[in-house]
């Protein structure tokens, strides 16, 4: 038989005397059996079956203790349900003053859309929030996030993590410090030790990611990261595997790239330093990559310096173009010096990683060092024409072919130290980024920020790069 009482309680206790009455709030209680007895000076109660409800707020439980001193103790199938959400538990010790519960033993707090799981949980009622101390694992339409501590703010749908951090997505999983996800917008921000795998579902490339922050925005398949941000990008279609470094890099959209302050790429066929870079992919496929900032491009040992460049990564060859104040050099392996081109407008072709011609045009210079076809002997020649092209074989220059308008000087070899060099020299190979270190570095750092966590992805530069 169950009993039914409506009782006249505040959630502290009775009103004080002098108390407004209007701020008592019944509470009806509902139990198979009561005991009720004095302990220790304080007046206890033990419930059998219990359910409260106040407003609201519903609570269940197979048994219930009142401790006498504001507290009680409810345990077996205990369920709480208030303003939509609904928490079990094995326990849960309930202050009635200040509407604060704390449950434990296989918790689980729901709204019907979002679904949280941990071995312990302090619930907030006045509030609506739900603090997870203990480790804690979250569920919605689209996420799974993992952390050893977690707040939850029901009436606003948002979830603050921290300590060991994973999320989970259809094609993203990303560890961090702390993160802050809001379900209904599907947004995500994450802040320190940043390691984040990302899948392009339409092509299957892979970007794996390092940084200080993040942030996801799921519906639009868009992530922006900062502060020493490193990105690695695994290409299941080919060998190529291409690691970036910047402040700053946006992914606004599938295909499409922005990276700011001190850019630096290092792929197979190429490598450059610049100020900024736009990259796109095209409707054909090839993608298209706009560098400004005063750039510098490596291809194998030829050195590229110009105002602006745009490369194009695509099917048969690769092609390279630079315009404003735009310099090559390229080392000429029999004399050790340095061949050299000026120019306002340059056209690189390369093909399978390696550099086939530079197209050089438009107030074009050169300096160049050859093998004299009668002694032998080194010569240099000093020129300028409407434009000249370098033609290279097994990534060195075979022979050189000017257009009209041309007009120079030959140096004997033991004239050669008269040559100087052209205005805007630059070459400084010491300064060509080091791809083999660079994803070294980013494999160990990877390592260590996921701490032994799984990625799909594979680590083929360890036998490529």
């Amino acid at each position: 038989m169950t009993y039914t009482f409506l009782l006249l309680l505040c959630l502290a206790a009775l009103p004080a005397l002098g108390q407004d009455t209007e701020d008592v709030t019944e509470v009806e209680v509902a139990f198979d059996s009561l005991r009720v007895r004095t302990v220790a000076g304080r007046t206890v109660a033990e419930w059998l079956r219990p359910v409260l409800k106040q407003e609201d707020f519903r609570l269940s439980a197979h048994n219930g203790f009142d401790e006498g001193n504001g507290f009680i103790l409810f345990w077996g199938d205990v369920e709480i349900t208030e303003a939509g959400d609904t928490i079990r538990a094995e326990r849960v010790r309930y202050q009635r003053e200040d509407r604060i519960g704390e449950a434990r033993g296989a918790v689980r707090l729901t709204d019907g859309q979002v679904v949280l799981e941990a071995p312990f949980a302090r619930y907030f009622s006045r509030e609506e929030v739900t603090i997870f101390e203990e480790g804690v694992t979250y569920r919605d339409s689209t996420s799974v996030l993992t952390a050893r501590w977690a707040r939850y703010v029901s009436v606003e749908n948002r979830a603050e993590f921290a300590r060991e951090v994973t999320l989970t997505q259809s094609d993203l999983t990303l560890f961090a410090d702390s993160i802050l996800h809001a379900r209904e917008t599907e947004e995500s921000r994450a802040w320190g030790r940043i390691a984040a795998d990302h899948l392009n579902e339409s092509d299957s490339v892979r970007t794996l990611m390092l940084a200080d922050s993040l942030y996801r925005n799921a519906s639009r398949d868009s992530i922006r990261v900062a502060g020493n941000a490193r990105l690695l990008r695994l290409d299941p279609a080919g060998p190529d595997t291409l690691v970036l470094r910047a402040t700053f890099v946006d992914l606004p959209q599938p295909g499409m790239l922005r990276a700011r302050d001190s850019v630096v790429v290092a792929a197979a066929a190429y490598a450059f330093r610049a100020d900024s870079l736009d990259s796109e992919q095209t409707e054909a496929g090839d993608t298209r990559s706009r560098l400004s900032g005063s750039p510098s491009t490596w291809v194998q040992d030829t050195q590229v310096v110009a105002q602006r460049m745009t490369m194009m990564d695509g099917s048969p060859a690769d092609t390279l173009r630079a315009a404003g104040e735009v310099f090559v050099a390229t080392p000429d392996t029999l004399s050790g010096r340095i061949n050299q081109l000026s120019g306002q407008a340059l056209l690189a072709i390369m093909e399978s990683d390696s550099l086939r011609s530079l197209d050089i045009r438009e107030q074009a210079r050169a300096i160049l060092f050859m093998e004299s076809e009668e002694e032998g002997a080194t010569v240099g020649f000093s020129g300028s024409g409407d434009g000249l092209r370098f033609h290279f074989r097994g990534g060195e220059l075979d022979n050189v072919t000017f257009y009209t308008g041309v007009e120079g000087t030959y140096y004997a070899e033991d004239m050669l130290d008269q040559l100087s060099n052209l205005r805007g020299f630059i070459f400084s190979p010491d300064n060509k980024p080091d791809r083999h270190r660079l994803t070294e570095d980013f494999w160990k750092t990877w390592s260590d920020r996921t701490e032994g966590g799984e990625s799909t992805a594979s680590d083929p530069c360890h036998q490529e790069c």
